[in-house]
């Protein structure tokens, strides 16, 4: 077994942040009825102001390499924001938002992390490696305006105004409350009051998921690379509900993954660092084109 580590250097933090990660090479095959109690996480990390990030990994039942952040809302200077409204020709169900990479989107508005957020159309080999219009599937606001309506049966993740942070079960399409800031939906819920909810699809992709704790106070960003035989295979549904779970959500939803799974971060550069291994182009470390992402702003940790 061999450790890979690699640092975020002058991330404004006093020394440099380290993050790990196990690589696995040739076999050694670990009982598929491993418990999750064994799934490993590091212990969280201030990369900016009101924000930690932690790694987790599993061997069994498959290979797994997990990233999260957690913001806390109640920290100085947090302002959520998902990709703004298409500024020429919005049209709704059509062109709601101009498709971006995280990365693009992180530096675009000036962000200090961000990941991939809804499920969007149109969805096919072109789409996906240009920019171009899109249409969002469920809810989308960006700074207090509707990019896209609510549908029923799409989970929302809600920031209010003063982040206060919410996730519905979306079970018709009216239209949000009229103090949501930031929303993204997404297909499923995963965690519901702390227990993980059963699903009926138990497909192992790459992933990307929200949550936020019992009292509302802390949002987590997930994503589990997958995919990589070699690196990491991913998740089924309930599996990244455990995640979440296991990083401190008491609810918890999924957002679009597959090769649209990206994790970023500002580095002391001033660009967007990858942190994951996105498989966005149908191999590793290549990025997808989404219709929308989701970030936060926050200072750093050092003035």
């Amino acid at each position: 077994m061999n450790r890979a580590c690699f640092a975020l250097p002058k991330l404004a933090l006093p020394q440099k942040l380290v993050l790990c990660f196990f690589l696995i090479v040739g076999g050694g095959n670990v009982k598929a009825d491993t418990p999750e109690s064994d799934w490993e996480k590091t212990d969280w990390a201030p990369i900016f102001l009101g924000v930690d990030m932690a790694t987790g990994k599993a061997d069994s039942p498959r290979l797994m390499r997990v990233y999260a952040i957690r913001i806390d809302t109640k920290a100085e200077g947090i302002e959520f924001l998902s990709t703004p409204q298409a500024e020429e020709g919005f049209a709704d169900n059509v062109k709601e938002t101009v498709r971006q990479t995280v990365p693009q989107f992180l530096e675009a508005h000036h962000l200090q992390v961000a990941v991939n957020a809804n499920f969007y159309s149109p969805f096919n080999a072109e789409t996906v490696r240009t920019s171009g219009p899109s249409n969002l599937i469920g809810l989308a606001v960006s700074q207090g305006q509707i990019v896209s309506k609510n549908e029923k049966n799409k989970p929302a993740f809600l920031v209010f105004k003063e982040n206060r942070v919410e996730i519905v079960d979306v079970q018709d399409d009216s239209d949000p409350p009229a103090d949501v800031e930031t929303a993204v939906a997404g297909n499923r819920i995963l965690v519901k009051e702390g227990t993980v909810v059963p699903q009926s699809d138990d497909a192992v992709h790459p992933r990307t998921a929200v949550g936020i704790s019992k009292d509302g106070r802390y949002v987590y960003f997930v994503v589990i690379d997958g995919r990589q035989p070699e690196f990491s295979i991913g998740t089924s549904d309930f599996e990244t509900g455990q995640w979440l779970v296991k990083f401190g959500a008491w609810n918890g939803m999924n957002l679009d993954g597959g090769g649209s799974t990206t994790m970023v971060v500002r580095s002391h550069e001033d660009k967007a660092k990858v942190l994951n291994v996105p498989v966005g182009q149908g191999k590793p470390h290549t990025l997808r084109y989404n219709g929308n992402n989701i970030g936060v702003r926050a200072m750093s940790l050092v003035p």
